[in-house]
């Protein structure tokens, strides 16, 4: 998947969550899925993430390779492991609220790219990739699915109603990423 599916993509996966668990859906929690949708690519120096943090990407990438271990569940579980630990330190406990979309998010990126035929090393060290193998990165298939899921979330699952008056953060992040 390019990021400009990611985003979206990691957006409506937060709000399904919100929905299931029977949050109300927040556009700040909306923003750090987003944000979290795009940090596996950060072993990509070229991708929207790695040019902002070339300092960490450049070096990432040399190390692991893109699609490599930031793109498997071993990661995710180092990543809600790290989260959990530096949250539980009282200086950072305010922030402990941003663990969970940006771990939804991170999920949503390395379930988009087991979309495509490339696929991702889920069990890493493993190096077997695993794929559905539903759409190219970048085809139109990408644009119409994530869409189409977004559109029925955000309507059918009454998210707009829930974010009229938050969206601002939301445009914000994404005319940052430009």
């Amino acid at each position: 998947m390019m990021a400009r599916s990611h985003v979206p993509f990691a957006m409506t996966w937060w709000w399904v969550f919100s929905l299931l668990i029977g949050q109300p859906v927040v556009g700040l929690g909306t923003l750090i899925a987003g944000i979290g949708g795009l940090l596996p690519d950060l072993d990509h120096p070229k991708s929207v993430l790695g040019r902002k943090l070339f300092f960490i990407s450049v070096p990432l990438s040399a190390l692991v390779g893109h699609r490599g271990i930031t793109h498997s569940l071993m990661a995710v579980v180092a990543m809600v492991g790290i989260l959990a630990i530096v949250t539980s330190m009282p200086e950072y406990k305010p922030y402990r609220w941003m663990v969970a979309p940006l771990c939804i998010g991170y999920l949503s990126h390395i379930f988009g790219d087991l979309l495509t035929p490339s696929g991702v090393p889920l069990l890493y060290p493993k190096r077997k990739n695993f794929s559905l193998k539903l759409f190219k990165t970048g085809d139109w298939k990408e644009t119409a699915t994530v869409g189409i899921i977004g559109v029925m979330v955000f309507v059918l699952g009454g998210v707009w109603q829930q974010m009229i008056g938050q969206v601002e953060p939301i445009f914000a992040m994404l005319r940052a990423l430009r």
